[in-house]
């Protein structure tokens, strides 16, 4: 039976139970141990049975037992004979091979590519001893220069994972999202440490030879999710695929050592059969392999380096036994060795309980450019015969040096020379003798012409034009005028790295799918129990049911955009926007974004920026009349009371415009939370965008609850605040006028009072004057009477 995998805990274990004596259980002291009665063996097929009187019963066409129930995910090839695993294996393995003779002009063009990057120093004998034998960097160029921008956009040092929500967020939702970017980025950049490094050299081979792929699965010996790097020479797809979902079959094959071969047997990954040592099969090395053994200046078959071959082969297969009911083939995954031709394990490759027994994807197929087939087009492609070209011309020109400089000749026949090749060094002077000819008719140097300008001259159209087609210029966006207006610079910008971008396009969709693929194993294989990881600041846990299909898993990259240099032109040109017009922009996250591009760490952005502004939250009643009074912004919560809320504003909104619009809010909610009720579900948050027809049968809803609800917000039963707001302002503009004219009478009164206390005065002052006169006067004149006079008194 094929061992179940190992949780991600037993990564920090021993790869396999019972070796090394981790988890060997010991019986107690003085415990009884049964044991078992020796039974038949298999081997190679073959039954043996051993008989009482010491030989040997073989069977060589045993009858299997077969379970009823076979394990999902058991190793079928231990249940079938082995006669008909002979046959499936011959049957795969020749496909495999024609498949692979099929792309052999492929496989030329990918080899002539490698020995283009000039990586190999050659010596070369033609047309003269040491000719120069150097190879134009025209394609080394564009495939470090590619490599290295792929590598910082989709491998930073934080890690490549970020997440978003499907659906309609909330803090449970975001907090599920953070655990998984933060798990995830940890497990690519320090739990899995092979991922970056091989996703580094996927990049590079990429870009040179158009197609890679990347094999995403549950390694059954290390117990945890593994994306490993599938030289393109190793994969071998059908004849006629034109992607990876519709192939009727294709191929991984890989090299195991002894060791881990072995392993894989006592683990029960593979049957536990002698396939005696690996044979070593010089013609069994795809050109490829040869140029790259060549760069790395290694040769194959050194003594105990010897490595299994293994195909691991991808089928839709009738098996034998486990037949489908209607005959449909069901995906299987098939593992052969080369030499041997064994089959070594047969696994289901779908999900158990799956009706439609859809295959399950475990290579995701990089491509840097969609070529007319199955295999993408890269830069040996695109620049072969333009890097060919250039070196065959650098060669000519190095050459008319070389021989300009130091040419050769003819000599007379009969001349007496020590040495033919006489190297004169400065100030340096050699006998020879003539013949008694002068030197000049004996000796004639070939007439050998230094470098041709027109050479030179192709040698640049050749390079302009390929770098105009691989889009490998340089961009000199700080020449000119300096006060250029950033827009136009990221326009030339982009203009100048449209292959790059949408190279890094088909990457970042590519990539992304190799996330999900591992998410979904972890969502798989993660144990039940939370499982804890570290964080910045502390400890976190991580569960099976966080990876759900409500966060979505995808690389931090932007495929959008193709550079460095391109995003910080962007922050650039957004900080200058925003700086121009404060009032329509958030200064401080366009200072933020800008801060973020150039590199800082999240941490520093917070040092340096100024805190941000704290939000308003639902308080209390009181303090939220106080922070009225005091300017402060307001908030209602859809929690609260607010009735209650409502009554506790509404003295002291009258002089409040702020507590009046919180008022507003409040009956707002209040309105939203009575139509919930009414309807008796909840209502989407707002702003949340919905189908028509949802948001149709909504608007009923909604509208038949109105209906309900109208008497609640009718005047009489329910005043409206506004209008008990106005009538306090009549009652008061009321009071006000009756006071007015109550001090308007009074001061009326006081002015009365003052005047006839001023007449009064001025009479008596009068008299007083009449008096005086007449004391002064005894006889007064005629016109005065003094009854009159005497009346007065």
């Amino acid at each position: 039976m094929a061992r179940k995998p190992m949780t991600l805990e037993d990564t920090l274990r021993p790869a396999f139970e019972g070796i090394g004596g981790v988890d060997v259980e010991l019986p107690e002291e003085g415990a009884d141990i049964e044991i078992e009665e020796a039974g038949p063996t298999l081997l190679d097929g073959a039954e043996i049975m051993e008989m009482d009187d010491g030989g040997v019963e073989i069977d060589f066409q045993p009858e299997l037992e077969v379970p009823e129930e076979v394990e999902h995910e058991a190793n079928l090839a231990l249940y079938m004979d082995d006669m008909d695993l002979n046959t499936l294996g011959e049957s795969l393995l020749s496909g495999v091979e024609e498949d692979k003779q099929s792309r052999g002009d492929w496989e030329a063009t990918m080899s002539e590519g490698i020995k283009l990057l000039g990586f190999k120093m050659e010596d070369r004998t033609t047309p003269f001893n040491g000719a120069c034998g150097v190879y134009d960097p025209l394609m080394a160029e564009a495939v470090v220069r590619w490599q290295a921008v792929a590598c910082g956009e989709l491998l930073p040092a934080s890690g490549p994972v970020k997440t978003q929500i499907v659906g309609v967020a909330n803090e449970s939702l975001e907090a599920q999202a953070s655990r998984v970017k933060d798990f995830m980025n940890l497990y690519l950049t320090e739990l899995a440490p092979e991922f970056y490094e091989e996703f580094d050299q996927m990049l590079f081979w990429l870009s040179l030879v158009g197609s890679t792929f990347k094999k995403v699965y549950q390694d059954r010996m290390l117990g945890r999710p593994v994306s490993r790097f599938v030289l393109p020479d190793n994969f071998v797809a059908a004849y006629g695929t034109t992607d990876l979902a519709t192939s009727p079959r294709f191929c991984h094959i890989s090299s195991m050592t002894r060791r881990n071969f072995r392993l894989a047997q006592l683990a029960g990954v593979y049957r536990d059969i002698d396939l005696g040592d690996p044979q070593v099969d010089d013609s069994s090395q795809t050109p490829i392999q040869a140029q790259v053994d060549g760069v790395q200046g290694v040769e194959p078959g050194a003594e105990g380096t010897q490595e299994y071959r293994i195909y691991e082969v991808y089928a839709d297969l009738n098996l034998v036994g486990f037949e489908n009911e209607d005959g449909i083939p069901l995906p299987y995954i098939v593992t052969i060795e080369e030499g041997t031709r064994k089959v070594l394990s047969i696994y289901r490759n779908f999900d158990d309980g799956d009706p439609t027994y859809q295959r399950q994807d475990h290579f995701v197929h990089y491509k840097f450019m969609p070529g007319v087939g199955f295999y993408g087009l890269g830069y040996a492609h695109i620049l072969g015969n333009s890097a060919k070209t250039a070196t065959s011309i650098r060669r000519q020109l190095i050459d008319a040096g070389t021989l300009n400089n130091f040419p050769g000749g003819l000599r007379v026949k009969g001349m007496r020379i020590d040495d033919n090749n006489i190297g004169i060094g400065p100030t340096e002077f050699r006998e020879i003798d003539t013949g008694g000819l002068p030197i000049q008719n004996a000796i004639m140097t070939m007439p050998y012409k230094e470098p041709s300008q027109v050479s030179l001259e192709l040698l640049r159209e050749t390079y302009e034009g390929a770098r105009n087609l691989a889009n490998t210029a340089e961009i000199a966006v700080g020449e000119g005028r300096q006060d250029a207006p950033v827009g136009t610079t990221v326009a030339l910008m982009e203009a100048a790295t449209r292959l790059q971008s949408a190279t890094l396009k088909r990457c970042h969709k590519a990539f992304s799918k190799e996330l999900k693929l591992i998410a979904n194993l972890f969502g798989k294989y993660l144990p039940d129990a939370p499982y804890p990881f570290p964080v910045r600041g502390g400890m976190a846990a991580i569960m099976r049911e966080d990876f759900a299909n409500n966060i979505d898993v995808i690389p931090v990259s932007d495929p959008n955009i193709s550079s460095s240099a391109q995003r910080l032109m962007r922050a650039e040109a957004l900080l200058r926007f925003a700086t121009q017009q404060p009032d329509q922009h958030n200064i401080r996250e366009a200072y933020k974004q800008m801060y973020v591009e150039m590199g800082i760490p999240e941490e520093k952005i917070q040092l340096i920026l100024k805190a941000d502004v704290p939000q308003a939250q639902p308080l209390d009643p009181l303090t939220e009349n106080q922070n009225a009074i005091l300017g402060a912004p307001l908030k209602a919560g859809a929690y609260q009371d607010h009735d209650a809320h409502i009554a506790a504003h509404a003295p002291i909104a009258a002089e409040n415009p702020s507590l009046q619009a919180h008022i507003n809010e409040h009956l707002a909610l209040k309105m939203r939370v009575q139509v919930e009720q009414q309807i008796g579900q909840p209502l989407p948050p707002p702003g949340t965008q919905l189908p028509p027809e949802v948001e149709n049968q909504i608007a009923v809803m909604v509208a038949q609850a109105m209906q309900q609800l109208a008497p609640m917000y009718k005047p009489q039963e329910q005043p409206d605040p506004y209008l008990e707001i106005e009538k306090q302002k009549i009652v008061q503009k009321q009071q006000k006028a009756e006071l007015d004219a109550q001090s308007r009478e009074r001061v009326a009164e006081i002015t009365a009072t003052a005047d006839m206390a001023d007449t009064e005065a001025r009479e008596r002052t009068a008299t007083l004057r009449v008096f005086a006169d007449l004391a002064d006067n005894p006889a007064p004149p005629e016109p005065y009477s003094i009854e009159f006079l005497g009346d007065q008194q």
